[in-house]
């Protein structure tokens, strides 16, 4: 630290989660705060465009704004869109909820409905075991669907950390068995017993094929399956169709593979299969999901009474029981019983308290009664992240108010009539409350600011709570209102997300360690049996799923209008839309070929050539990957406008979806073509 600038940043060898390890965006972030694309002053749309101003006037402007519209059209005319830039923050989300609910408007999109909603509506769906699954310290196997924590940091509950990606070679060492389902041999596929390059978009086929063979060898546990769950024959029925050969067929794999990969997971005794955002936005996503918990089931992959587990620390302090969760017992942002909206324009539901994002852009431009005419953009970019980049961008222009809180102008902030500058971490307080479902061991930490925030910025919660004191709307965090003129500093507002009782362990004895602090003695608490009235049983064929399954069928004897399939890639140095002015972030997304492909299209590597679909085209420069499956294309999202490159939204619509729940657009496994640019 230097007058008010990090000036060096570097990974903690000590940390009990990351021992050291970060990622190229970590070990960066600080350049961020002093960026070059940084806006630190509250600006105001004039003739001339967005011009400084102060922030009390800007603040007053929006309320009056905003109480016209309420006023003219109702509550539900107004609409929050918050991205990945706040997703993960502590104090802000919560904010979010608070200041809609008082508002009276069910309106909130995030990233989350156009990236993986799949695994929200699955786990719904099947049921929620109380004791957790398999953590992957104590796995035997693992197999993983398009994952590759080796470049991409989020993961899911047992699968490989990705604070801690080189966990994974300690535990080879210690014997575990990864298999790994993706049409690229990724970064983690290379460290992989068995790598399946599956034809893309055929996720569903192979875990039909693999749950039937299980089945039809009865190498499932038919005990823990009696016990807990119902629907085992009718899923049989339904995955019947789907033998090795048949399987192999439709997912261009070899059946004695799928065989071999199948046995191979079933055979261990501890461990789970996990995916990723790829099988989500591919079609047939919620089938996946589906049949991914279904497996899980299927082999019995959940802590029973007298295991010893890690628990979560801000939970209540019940035991982990053997026991699957009654729906009444659901969080309520899980909860069926309070996620009845749906869209007006597609019919599309609910998904975690939020509505879903594929259909913004529609109910933005829709006339009608609910219609949206005020956005808050907080710490997104929907202007590039949405699927349908025109019609996103026609929709965003169109409307009465658009107010965007970010740290830098994105393209979504050219469109807006106010844009708030924001904090960025380090300049802010924020706590690890995501990870707590994902870590694996009980740690929690609470980080404070280091620098003071330059100009104008403040926190995106603070933002709220002032238009909601303007606006006379009451923000509550589990029934307790605060004093939006005199709002609660951060670790009240921590303490009020996780009321005294409710938790473990309380969040100001988690503050007073700077560093973080570990409790070892919620590492290994056992699981005890079930309770008297846990009856609920986990359901094979929910819903909805029957029908999934007529349109995987249906889908069998589907040609793709298009020579390749597309599907989509992490970048190690950008995070989506964000991080693409630090130094190792690439000018553009190459669009990746296998060379004989590119060989066969008489193109090179370093050309200049156009991806075309159905619904758009894009220019971008082709690249050789022989790691990547014959017939695949493999790009970047999250490119185009400033950050260079091109924006595969281009090629997508979202009109475009085998999702009748959330209908989350086609994303992945979209057929393209290809050919040499125009000179």
């Amino acid at each position: 630290m230097e007058n008010n600038v990090v000036t060096a940043f570097h990974p903690d060898r000590d940390h009990t989660m990351s021992r050291g390890f970060s990622c190229s965006k970590g070990r960066n972030f600080h350049r961020l705060l002093t960026s070059d694309s940084r806006e630190s002053r509250c600006l105001r749309r004039t003739p001339d465009g967005l011009e400084p101003a102060e922030p009390e006037p800007v603040l007053n402007e929006i309320a009056d704004k905003l109480r016209r519209i309420v006023d003219e059209h109702g509550a539900e005319s107004v609409a929050i869109y918050a991205g990945n830039g706040v997703s993960f923050k502590a104090l802000v989300m919560p904010a979010v909820r608070a200041f809609l609910r008082g508002l009276g408007s069910h309106q909130l999109y995030t990233a989350l409905t156009i990236d993986q909603p799949a695994k929200v509506i699955s786990t719904v769906r099947h049921g929620i075991w109380v004791a957790g699954g398999h953590s992957f310290e104590s796995a035997n196997v693992l197999m993983l669907f398009g994952n590759n924590p080796f470049v991409s940091g989020l993961n899911g509950a047992g699968c490989i950390p990705g604070w801690q990606p080189g966990a994974v070679k300690r535990a080879r060492q210690r014997g575990l068995k990864l298999i790994v389902v993706d049409p690229r041999e990724t970064e983690t596929a290379q460290q992989a017993d068995l790598h399946l390059a599956i034809k893309p978009g055929t996720d569903a086929f192979l875990l039909s094929g693999m749950i039937n063979h299980i089945l039809q060898n009865d190498l499932h546990d038919r005990e823990f399956c009696q016990r807990y769950a119902d629907g085992l024959d009718e899923l049989a029925a339904q995955v019947a169709p789907y033998d090795l050969d048949t399987t192999a067929t439709l997912t261009g794999l070899d059946a004695d593979l799928i065989r071999t990969a199948t046995e191979l997971f079933v055979s261990q005794q501890r461990g789970t299969v996990n995916s990723a955002t790829g099988p989500d936005m591919a079609p047939h996503g919620n089938l996946t999901e589906h049949l991914i918990n279904s497996l899980n089931t299927l082999c019995g992959r959940r802590n029973r009474a007298g295991d010893k587990v890690s628990v979560s620390l801000l939970t209540p302090d019940v035991a982990p029981m053997e026991a699957v969760l009654p729906t009444e017992f659901l969080p309520e942002p899980l909860n069926p019983a309070g996620n009845t909206r749906r869209s007006r324009v597609s019919n599309a539901q609910q998904v975690f308290e939020e509505m879903p994002t594929g259909t913004l852009a529609e109910e933005i431009l829709t006339p009608g009664k609910g219609q949206i005419r005020a956005l808050l953009v907080i710490g997104g970019n929907p202007a590039l992240s949405v699927p349908q980049r025109e019609q996103i961008g026609r929709a965003l222009a169109s409307l009465e108010l658009l107010v965007c809180m970010d740290g830098r102008i994105t393209e979504t902030a050219e469109h807006a009539d106010f844009f708030l500058p924001t904090t960025y971490g380090l300049e802010k307080t924020d706590m690890t409350v995501f990870n707590d479902m994902f870590w694996g061991f009980p740690f929690h930490q609470v980080s404070q600011p280091l620098v003071t925030p330059p100009g104008d910025a403040d926190d995106e919660q603070r933002y709220l709570m002032a238009l909601a004191r303007r606006l006379a709307v009451p923000m509550a965090y589990h029934g307790v209102e605060i004093d939006t003129a005199n709002p609660p500093d951060d670790l009240e507002l921590l303490n009020l997300q996780f009321p005294h009782g409710t938790t473990r362990v309380p969040v100001a004895e988690i503050a007073a360690s700077p560093g973080g602090r570990s409790y070892p003695e919620y590492a290994e608490v056992e699981v005890v049996p079930g309770m008297e009235g846990f009856n609920a049983k986990f359901q094979f064929v929910p819903e909805g799923v029957q029908e999934e399954f007529r349109t995987l069928a249906d889908a069998k004897g589907e040609t793709t209008e298009g020579d390749y399939l597309l599907i989509c890639r992490r970048n190690p140095h950008v995070y989506n839309t964000m991080c693409h002015e630090l130094p190792q972030a690439p000018a553009e997304n190459i669009a990746f070929l296998h060379p004989e492909d590119l060989a066969s299209e008489g193109l090179d590597q370093g050309e200049r050539i156009v991806v075309r679909s159905a619904h758009g085209q894009i220019e971008v420069t082709a690249g050789a990957d022989d790691k990547l499956r014959r017939g695949v294309l493999s790009i970047s999202h999250g490119f185009g406008g400033k950050s260079g490159g091109a924006s595969v939204n281009e090629l997508l619509s979202t009109a475009d979806t085998t999702d009748r729940v959330a209908r989350i657009p086609r994303m992945s496994a979209v057929p393209v073509s290809v050919g040499k640019a125009q000179v």
